[in-house]
């Protein structure tokens, strides 16, 4: 499972989404490159973890 996609859409959704998510709550302000790329960290995930787990029932 360590995938280095797996790893690259934490590092995405973690530094990005979590700037987003502290700059949209403090201030209300609403970046759509940073939230954009905070999605793609979350959906790099998510691909990543799917095809883990399909390629482990393969094997299996």
């Amino acid at each position: 499972m360590k995938t280095p996609a797996f790893f690259f859409g934490i590092l995405l959704m973690v530094i990005f989404g979590g700037g987003f998510m502290i700059r949209f709550f403090r201030d209300g302000d609403f970046y759509i490159a940073v939230f954009t790329v905070g999605v793609a960290g979350i959906l790099l995930t998510a691909i990543s973890l799917y095809l883990a787990k399909k390629q482990s029932h393969i094997e299996n």
